[in-house]
């Protein structure tokens, strides 16, 4: 088992009324140009069906975080998707996380057997 060194995001959004389609759109958008980048591994989208409006991120890439935003976070699509999604969100909650255990795919290289 190789262990590599990977880093997830999940975010928390929070669309304004009437505004999830644009929202989606966006997501989208982005997600359709993280899945061309090296570094990605994998991202979802999740929809809260018991709160309309809420949506769930999570994005596993390849890499630290030190390293996702030197490579990631200066991306001219990246910096327009946080400007663009603005007029959309009511809010929006970011965490940083790093996988230690994996079971049933070996997406980080940390799967248990």
């Amino acid at each position: 088992m190789t262990q590599r060194a990977t880093t997830s995001l999940s975010l928390h959004y929070q669309a304004k009324p009437s505004q999830k389609e644009g929202l989606l759109v966006e997501i989208k958008r982005m997600l359709d140009r993280c899945a061309k980048e090296p570094e990605f591994i994998m991202g979802v989208l999740h929809e809260t069906p018991e709160r309309p409006n809420q949506f769930v991120l999570y994005e596993l890439w390849k890499g630290t975080r030190a390293e996702f935003d030197t490579t990631q976070g200066t991306k001219p699509y990246r910096k327009a998707y946080i400007e663009n999604t603005k007029k959309f969100l009511d809010k929006v909650d970011v965490e940083w996380n790093l996988p230690i255990l994996e079971w049933g795919t070996n997406l980080t290289g940390l799967k248990q057997s």
